[in-house]
C-alpha cells in the first residue's frame, strides 16, 4: 500500500519535500488549507484585541465623566447643618412616596433637614420640587403636608411641581424661580450629581447630606445614581434633555 502511495506523483512530492526541510532543519510546509486559515486566525486576533482596547478606552472616559461630576463640586458640600452658611432658599429635592401618602424614609429625612435649616436661620423659604403625580406619583403634595405639620408657614414653602428629575428641578429653581443661590438637600450618593447640576445650570448652590438613617435600598440607590452621572454629563456637555412629561 506504501508502494501505491508513493506512486502518487504529488504526495510523493511533499514527503520529499518534508525530508529536505528535516535534513536542512526547517519547519515543515504546511499544506495549502492550513495556511490559508492563518490569515483568518491573525485578522480573528487582531479584530478582538483592537476591540479590548476599544472597551478599555471607553470605560477609562466613563470613569473620568463620573469622577468629574462626583467631585467637582466636593467643597461646596457641608458636613452638617451646623456647618452650613446662610442661603436665601434650601432645594429639598423629591423622592418616592410611599402607597398611604407618607414619605419614604429618604424623603423624610430630606424634610427633616430642610426644616432644621430654616428653624436655625440659616434659609429663609424651602423650595420643594419633585413630580405633581403626572410622572410617576405626587410627591410635592406629601412634602407640602409634612412641612406645615411641623409648624412651617405656607408661606415661607415655595413649589415647583415639575421638578421631574433633578436635572428639571436645578435648571427650573434657577430660570422659573429666579434663585441664584441655595443649599441643595439631598442623601450622599445623590448630593454630589445634584450640586453639580445645580451649580452647572447657574445657581451658587451648597449642600447638605440627609443620610439620617441607614435606608435599605443604599446599595440600588447609589448604582443607579452612577449611570444617573454619566447622563447628567451628556445632559449638561452635549445636548439638554427634554423634560420626561409635557406641561
Amino acid at each position: 500500500m506504501i508502494n501505491d502511495k508513493l506512486k502518487n506523483p504529488e504526495l510523493a512530492g511533499v514527503i520529499h519535500l518534508s525530508a529536505v526541510a528535516l535534513a536542512k532543519g526547517d519547519e515543515l510546509p504546511l499544506p495549502e488549507t492550513r495556511r490559508s486559515r492563518l490569515p483568518k486566525r491573525r485578522g480573528l486576533i487582531f479584530s478582538l484585541k483592537f476591540l479590548a482596547i476599544l472597551i478599555l478606552i471607553a470605560g477609562g472616559v466613563a470613569v473620568a465623566m463620573i469622577l468629574d461630576i462626583q467631585l467637582r463640586h466636593l467643597d461646596k458640600l457641608y458636613a452638617t447643618v451646623d456647618s452650613a452658611k446662610p442661603a436665601p432658599v434650601a432645594i429639598v429635592l423629591g423622592a418616592s412616596v410611599k402607597s398611604d401618602g407618607e414619605p419614604s424614609a429618604a424623603l423624610r429625612d430630606r424634610l427633616l433637614v430642610g426644616i432644621s435649616l430654616y428653624e436655625r436661620g440659616l434659609v429663609q423659604d424651602i423650595l420643594i420640587t419633585g413630580d405633581d403625580g403626572a410622572f410617576h406619583i405626587d410627591e410635592v403634595k406629601t412634602m407640602r403636608e409634612f412641612l406645615l405639620a411641623r409648624g412651617i408657614p405656607a408661606e415661607r414653602i415655595r413649589e415647583d411641581r415639575h421638578g421631574y428629575r433633578t436635572y428639571e428641578s436645578c435648571k427650573r429653581a434657577h430660570e422659573i424661580f429666579g434663585i441664584e443661590k441655595a443649599i441643595v438637600v439631598t442623601q450622599r450618593f445623590h448630593i454630589g450629581r445634584a450640586l453639580y447640576l445645580c451649580n452647572e445650570l447657574g445657581i451658587d448652590t451648597n449642600g447638605v447630606s440627609s443620610n439620617l438613617a441607614t435606608y435599605e435600598k443604599i446599595v440600588q440607590f447609589t448604582i443607579r445614581d452612577v449611570g444617573a452621572s454619566l447622563k447628567a454629563w451628556w445632559d449638561i456637555n452635549i445636548h439638554a434633555p427634554n423634560p420626561p412629561v409635557k406641561y
